[in-house]
């Protein structure tokens, strides 16, 4: 393990694992190393300094935090290969939705302290959105090295593992949402006689600064905020009319009731 620096491994660098190691690689204050399957994704990492390990023993020798960002189904399988040795003065960070802190205790056979962290996907450009529980045998000091690992790719909350699947359904599947809704304006663009490139641009820019106006005036009702675009009689309030005849507010809360509905079935 490298001097000074916390060791981070992952087994599983897909889209989510390797955003993981790719972000912390940034801030060049870990030291990291990671094995999957394709082990061709382990390329672009090893540019950024992480260390490509041949096999899941590896990653777990040379770190203190072990990232398991596989499958549902696989997890329990992959924490069985570890070596039971190994898992003494290890942390053991389960990212698979649905995934019980009580199966990855079973799993591990309690030998190590565990926790779940539940991802969004703009982890992958150092924006997401983590929800971070842990069980009872991780430290202080081990609970804020996982509270400061995960809020270097963006926020962070701790929060107990009952409220798992709402987070999911609200901000987890979120982005789904927001990308429909992106979606829905851009198309929009073109019909009023954008170029599609063009009006996804301008659409991106507007998500972007609408969220950055709300996270700089926190002490302000979002609904003042829409307020202050709408002039008497203009076209704003035209068209905030139609949303709200619509039910668009309500629809949206709908598909988060519905995706924590489906959520809970499969927690089972």
């Amino acid at each position: 393990m490298a001097e000074n620096k916390v060791a981070v491994g992952c087994i599983g660098c897909g889209n989510m694992g390797g955003a993981i190691l790719a972000g912390l690689a940034r801030t060049g204050k870990y030291a990291l190393s990671g094995y999957t399957r394709t082990m061709s994704r382990m390329e672009p990492l090893q540019e950024l300094g992480v260390e490509a390990r041949d096999n899941a023993n590896e990653v777990l020798a040379a770190c203190k935090y072990l990232i398991l960002a596989v499958k549902p189904y696989q997890v329990e399988a992959v924490i069985a290969s570890l070596d039971a040795d190994l898992l003494k003065g290890r942390v053991l960070v389960s990212i698979a939705a649905g995934v019980s802190l009580k199966t990855l205790r079973a799993a591990c056979k309690a030998r190590c302290p565990i926790a779940r962290c539940m991802p969004n996907t703009p982890a992958m450009v150092g924006k997401g959105v983590f929800a971070l529980c842990c069980d009872k045998k991780t430290g202080v000091k081990e609970k804020a090295d996982l509270m400061e690992i995960f809020s270097d790719l963006g926020l962070c909350l701790e929060m107990p593992e009952s409220q798992f699947t709402a987070f999911s359904a609200l901000i987890g599947a979120g982005p789904a949402y927001v990308f429909d809704l992106m979606e829905g304006m851009v198309m929009a663009g073109v019909t009023l006689g954008f170029q599609h490139a063009q009006a996804r641009s301008m659409v991106e820019a507007l998500f972007e600064g609408c969220a950055a106006l709300a996270a700089g005036n926190a002490s302000t009702h979002l609904m003042a905020l829409r307020d202050n675009v709408c002039s008497p009689a203009g076209l704003t309030i035209a068209g905030v009319n139609r949303m709200a005849a619509d039910g668009l507010s309500g629809k949206l809360a709908e598909a988060v009731f519905a995706a924590n509905e489906r959520g809970k079935k499969m927690e089972g």
